[in-house]
């Protein structure tokens, strides 16, 4: 039975071939249908296989994370084609990426693209860019040695000398000093009188102390030779740099945290009175060997100490400390006698050298337009004593 049975399927197949067959042969057009169709399938962009890859493809770039999938590629496919922007992804059915030819091509456009991008992000508006830049700051910076003891109420050894402020300064004419004035003691007058700054407002004296600067009392402006009152001086009038230097004659008055505490305390208010200036903070010269005195306060470890205090106040950007004493000390730090005529002040001549030291340690100041004072109509008197 079962025999029977499978011999009259196979009759039916059979039959069913030869009724196909007879179709086909008498329906040649039925194969150009059936042929047409199967290439439509296989090779059609819009309804075909590959228009399904490539919503597949699309719908795959958009969900896997980038990263994951750029780890998964084959070396040899990631160097040949590494789609670096997720975002075109939907312009990639533009591109035939089955071949290297079309994939190179299309690296190079995105990773154009990218460039394009970073450079943007990287320069920005130029204007922008000018305004977040940061700006250069300065350091003062220390050398130390094992300090003496000393036994003095006025000074310790400091144990460290105070450098120049580390900074790119400029190197300016003798016009930079136009804006400039210069506050201190007969040091400074020496500067005024020989350093050939004839622009430059100076306001000093001898004997002139930190204590006195801003007293009632005021300071001999250089130009006149008057006494005028600092206070006013500096609120009157703008300047673009101030000079200070102070402290040869508070050696013996108060130890060096209140010489620092007032020194702060004038630069300070010469801050809020001058807000766009360069302030330089000048260190004291050493004297000479025969005029380092250790059993008074008038040695050079007193004047170190207080140099390396008001170094302190230097912030490297708008406050600088200037030290000249490598200009005129000999290896041991006192004040080469040939350069003196009392082993305190310079001979005349080399405060040259100290100008092109002011100098080549420049820095411009912030923008502002000088406020000039009104000038006193008084004839100039000299009552100082000459520095020979």
């Amino acid at each position: 039975m079962k025999s029977n049975g499978k011999r009259k399927g196979r009759r039916k197949r059979k039959q069913r071939m030869r009724a196909w067959g007879e179709i086909i042969y008498n329906c040649p057009y039925l194969i150009a249908v059936l042929t047409t169709s199967l290439i439509v399938v296989i090779f059609s962009d819009e309804i075909g296989i590959r228009a399904i890859a490539r919503e597949a493809q699309s719908t795959m770039w958009q969900t896997m994370d980038f990263g994951t999938l750029k780890e998964n590629l084959p070396e040899n496919v990631e160097e040949e084609y590494v789609i670096t922007d997720v975002n075109d992804v939907e312009n990639l059915d533009k591109y035939d990426i089955d071949t290297m030819e079309n994939a190179g091509k299309r690296k190079e456009e995105i990773n154009d693209m990218q460039d394009d991008k970073e450079h943007k992000n990287d320069i920005g508006d130029e204007e922008n860019l000018e305004n977040t830049e940061e700006a250069v700051k300065g350091v003062t910076r220390f050398e130390f040695y094992e300090p003496q003891e000393t036994d003095s109420y006025y000074y310790s050894d400091a144990g460290k000398v105070a450098l120049t402020t580390d900074y790119p300064y400029t190197k300016e004419n003798i016009s930079y000093f136009n804006d400039a004035i210069f506050i201190g003691d007969s040091r400074t007058l020496g500067i005024s009188d020989y350093a050939g700054l004839e622009e430059a407002d100076f306001y000093c004296d001898s004997g002139m102390t930190i204590l006195k600067l801003l007293d009632a009392g005021g300071v001999t402006y250089q130009k006149t030779g008057k006494k005028e009152d600092l206070n006013q001086v500096l609120q009157q009038k703008q300047y673009g740099k101030v000079y200070i230097m102070l402290g040869m004659n508070d050696l013996g008055y108060g130890n060096t945290d209140m010489y620092l505490e007032r020194y702060r305390h004038i630069v300070d208010q010469i801050r809020e009175w001058q807000p766009h200036a360069i302030i330089y903070v000048m260190a004291n010269l050493h004297v000479s060997r025969e005029k380092n005195n250790l059993d008074t306060e008038f040695n050079n470890i007193n004047i170190n100490d207080k140099n390396a205090a008001s170094a302190l106040l230097a912030n490297g950007t708008d406050i600088f400390y200037l030290d000249a004493n490598p200009l005129f000390t000999d290896s041991e730090g006192f004040l080469n006698a040939e350069l003196s005529f009392d082993g305190v002040h310079l001979y005349a001549q080399h405060y040259d050298a100290w100008r092109e030291f002011l100098l080549e340690h420049a820095v411009e100041p912030m923008d502002a337009e000088p406020v000039e004072a009104e000038e006193t109509d008084v004839e100039a008197t000299d009552g100082r004593d000459p520095i020979e």
